[in-house]
């Protein structure tokens, strides 16, 4: 009989689950990095349409 295919031993399937959980958590903190900045920007907007609606208001009424 031939030796068992190694791809398919418990310790292979194990490296291949934490590979896949490091990716995941890799994944994860780089979309929270760069939610982060969109936040930022959105906070930003409100007083930008008030300062828009302020100035049209100002000039052109």
């Amino acid at each position: 009989m031939s030796e068992p295919n190694e791809r398919f031993s418990l310790d292979a399937i194990e490296r291949e689950r934490a590979k896949l959980e490091a990716a995941k958590k890799a994944a994860i903190e780089s979309g929270k990095r760069d939610q982060t900045h969109g936040l930022v920007a959105l906070t930003n907007l409100p007083w930008l349409i008030a300062a828009a609606a302020l100035a049209y208001w100002y000039f052109f009424r």
